[in-house]
């Protein structure tokens, strides 16, 4: 069986080299007939069998990453899963150069660049869904680093629920989001999804009686948002002001602003806001809601009384990895746990923890002989399958806007005052999500200790 799927026999299987995946691969900024042309004859060279099988592997194992650091002894791949990082046998150097030099010509890409950077983007089909990967290379000191990202064409997520969004979380969120008068923060911290759940929160807002409308530099173009007119301005041509003016006198009803762009587009935003009673929508990366909320005051110090006199909340999520269903061991908390995690006792029966298989070693009996362990065919003794975003929404009512204006230099202090205050934080969230058998208590553990 290779990827999954029973293979009849052909002299290939029976000579013992691997059979090839069909990946019919579709260069993008590469005329079509060349594009055929390069796929053809990279079939042909040494380094297109691995080559195939590594990113098909990848796919096959749910990796959203491929990474190969390559040295003068070697490469060593990575597939990234779940947000962990996987690190695959090592590859000597004749054959990983021999790997790279497929991916290089069939994205219409120098081979003998190994220092400056190179992008390429192609797109293909396996296992019936479509794919679009990204390659970049570049020169890094040990050698040549090399990333591929790996996304389906076609998004999977649909609504902020499929993203782990609790019922009473939304709710909430909704309101701000649809709501007037005011300012709305997205935030997450750096490679913890803000831009699947940005798109998310614009889709599943009330685009229909409002009309709404996106102000970005062109080279950020993002996928378009149903129901929200999209205006560009680039470098070179028409400023972010001019573009700004012209779409004022359209009287939106709502600004999204991937970024506030600068102190004159945040001081024409601000006017929008109070003399015309619009609303707005921006994002930022940030570790945490109070870590969002004083990166955009302390950018803005000019406007910063302001903008916090308008803003309505700020909604920050983290990325965490759900527990497979398949093998997941439920056990009792004992009292002393459920007392750390601030649970009432026997309100939680019991909690969950992943299935690890022991490593290879370690799996032999007493007198040292291999044993045969069972490993979960749907995670592949990972113990985890998929990921799920633990939110939290920091509503700012005046009592809040009080304690930042006061405490926007001692966030630790800020943070404890939302707690007290009935703002629930990751730690809550991730006992929550734990108490329902979603993630365990090691995963929030790891998630909480990640900078």
């Amino acid at each position: 069986m290779i990827f999954g799927k029973k293979k009849t026999a052909d002299k290939k299987e029976t000579s013992g080299e691997p059979q090839v995946p069909n990946l019919e691969i579709k260069a993008a900024g590469v005329p079509k007939e060349e594009a055929v042309g390069l796929l053809i004859a990279c079939r042909q060279l040494p380094g297109y069998p691995l080559a195939v099988i590594l990113l098909a592997n990848a796919i096959n194992s749910r990796a959203d990453r491929i990474l190969i650091d390559f040295s003068a002894q070697g490469a060593v791949p990575r597939y990234r899963v779940d947000g962990i990082w996987e690190a695959l046998p090592a590859m000597d150097r004749p054959t990983a150069d021999a790997l790279l030099v497929v991916w290089k010509k069939v994205l219409g890409l120098n081979p003998a660049e190994r220092k400056a950077r190179q992008d390429g983007k192609f797109a293909t089909n396996f296992r019936d869904i479509d794919w679009v990967i990204s390659f970049m290379s570049t020169g890094v000191p040990s050698g040549e680093r090399v990333l591929f990202t790996i996304e389906r064409k076609k998004p999977v997520l649909k609504t902020l629920a499929d993203l782990g969004m609790r019922d009473s979380v939304q709710e909430s969120f909704k309101g701000l989001m649809n709501g007037d008068k005011g300012m709305v923060v997205i935030s997450a911290p750096p490679t913890h999804g803000l831009p699947t759940t940005w798109r998310l929160a614009l889709d599943n807002a009330d685009k229909f009686v409002r009309d709404w409308v996106l102000i970005d530099n062109k080279k950020n173009q993002e996928a378009d948002i149903i129901n929200v007119t999209e205006f560009f301005y680039e470098d070179g041509g028409e400023t972010p002001e001019a573009v700004f003016d012209k779409v004022r006198l359209k009287q939106p009803d709502v600004y999204v602003l991937p970024s506030l762009i600068g102190p004159q587009i945040v001081e024409a935003l601000l006017n929008q806001i109070h003399k015309e009673q619009k609303h707005s929508v921006t994002r930022i990366v940030a570790n945490d809601a109070i870590d969002a909320v004083s990166q955009i005051l302390k950018g803005n110090p000019k406007h910063a009384k302001a903008i916090l006199g308008v803003m309505q909340g700020v909604l920050n999520q983290r990325l965490i990895r759900r527990l497979c269903e398949s093998c997941k061991q439920a056990y009792a908390p004992t009292p002393q746990l459920l007392q750390k995690l601030n649970l009432p006792a026997g309100r939680v029966p019991k909690l969950y923890k992943p299935t690890i298989p022991p490593p290879p070693e370690q799996r032999v009996d007493a007198k040292g002989n291999p044993i045969e362990i069972e490993i979960c065919k749907r995670c592949n003794g990972r113990g985890y399958f998929g990921r799920m975003a633990l939110f939290e929404l920091l509503i700012i009512n005046d009592k809040m806007r009080q304690a930042i204006a006061q405490l926007l230099d001692k966030p630790d202090e800020l943070r404890k005052f939302a707690k007290q205050n009935g703002h629930s934080g990751f730690l809550e969230e991730g006992i929550l999500a734990c108490a329902l058998g979603q993630t365990s208590l090691e995963e929030v553990q790891r998630i909480l200790q990640s900078k």
